[in-house]
């Protein structure tokens, strides 16, 4: 069974398992997508040539809540198969279950993600289990997390000119405390982030040993109203690794999101630095940066008019190499009632390749999305088709 059927079978056993009263909340979204995209694995102009595409995106979550306790899930799958039999199928899932006891004054709460990701340069897994534990006094809230995961990755690699005979298989174990003031829209506070990695071979296929201790001192905020929504955070990661070819790992990251509702218009800016893994030979990891920008209009009661543009870089550590991926691009949202709605988008993207060569795309996409929303009077928001199923904040809060 693959791993996106995996995704949907949880969640739909979990909503036979809960039985549907006035404090459950359940929606769905189902997308079908077909377009043309000119270089679907975005390499130079040698590559395999363009292709037409189809695919379909499935999020799902359900929820219930009862004085004490509250369940949820959330799901989330897509697969995109290419006409061009040199480009390979690209799917992913993801499988989120959250359990709290508790109230708003004090609780443990526990989360399972279970994810796979599979695409022409990656193949990643994730299980992570983490519990935390928070209690609040007036406005100060104290809180902690323990978090143990199972990853293995695997990514193309130039020595290979394919994937690595073997992934990296290893195991990582986090604590979290931290502290916070909360006062009506507002949050600030602080946290540290205690991690330990060891992988299942002493040695990669390039004789290099990955394990390593960091960490990483967070101070973060929030804030909310009617019409913006703002986060940040900034840490310092602080990283000692086994191998000597390997650099400890001394840098600044940063997280920080703006959401403004500016009727008609909707306005999303984000903004990060974060450290990521790698299988490149010679890198402990790599230090990847995004800026994205989005501008919505409400042109009409049924019609939505977007633009958007990002820009993505990864440095890979202890090397010279370095990636850059600029994209920007334009859509519309038409909304026909009854749970349906039409998409159509045009992106062009660009950028320079680990090997320093140029490579472009462009891909045109149209889409039909149906909403499911069975408690319509008491479900929460639809969750949108190929985003995170949830988020767990770096801070833990």
């Amino acid at each position: 069974m693959s791993f996106p059927r995996v995704c949907v079978c949880a969640s739909l056993l979990f909503l036979l398992a809960c039985p549907a009263g006035a404090a459950d909340d359940f929606a769905a979204s189902l997308r079908l997508r077909g377009g043309y995209d000119t270089n679907p694995q975005f390499s130079n102009g040698a590559g395999i040539g363009g292709s037409a595409f189809v695919a379909t995106d499935l999020a799902l979550a359900a929820g219930t809540k009862e004085e004490g306790y509250s369940f949820g899930a959330a799901a989330e799958a897509s697969r995109t198969q290419y006409f061009n039999p040199l480009a390979p199928p690209a799917s992913n899932g993801k499988v989120i279950l959250r359990g709290l006891l508790g109230d708003d004054q004090a609780g443990v709460s526990a989360v399972t993600t279970l994810s796979d990701i599979s695409t022409y340069n990656l193949r990643a897994t994730d299980a992570i289990q983490a519990v935390k534990g928070e209690a609040k006094f007036g406005s100060i809230k104290l809180f902690a997390t323990v978090e143990g995961a199972h990853s293995s990755l695997n990514q193309t690699n130039a020595f290979f000119q394919d994937f690595l005979p073997n992934p990296h298989v290893y195991l990582r174990g986090t604590v979290i405390p931290g502290i916070a003031f909360a006062r009506d829209k507002f949050e600030i506070g602080a946290s540290v982030n205690l991690s330990v990695r060891r992988y299942a071979q002493e040695l990669d296929d390039f004789g290099y040993r990955r394990d390593n201790e960091r960490i990483q001192p967070f101070v973060f905020a929030r804030y909310s109203d009617d019409n913006i929504m703002l986060a940040g955070s900034i840490s310092h990661l602080r990283g000692t690794w086994h191998d000597v070819d390997f650099s400890n790992v001394s840098a600044y990251l940063y997280d920080a999101s703006l959401t403004w509702r500016l009727k008609p218009f909707t306005i999303d800016l984000t903004a990060s630095r974060r450290a990521n893994e790698t299988t490149f030979p010679i890198s402990p990891i790599t230090l990847d940066r995004m800026l994205t920008g989005k501008i919505s209009w409400q042109a009409a009661p049924n019609l939505t008019l977007n633009a958007a543009a990002g820009y993505v870089s990864t440095q890979y550590l202890d090397s010279p190499f370095s990636a850059q991926t600029v994209t920007y691009g334009v859509g519309l949202s038409h909304d026909f009632g009854h749970g349906y709605a039409f998409g159509f988008d045009v992106t062009r993207a660009r950028g320079t390749l680990i090997s320093g060569e140029k490579a472009s795309a462009i891909i045109v996409m149209s889409s039909l999305t149906k909403r499911f929303t069975p408690f319509a009077g008491a479900a929460k928001p639809v969750p949108k088709v190929g985003g995170k199923a949830t988020k767990v904040a770096a801070d833990g809060g």
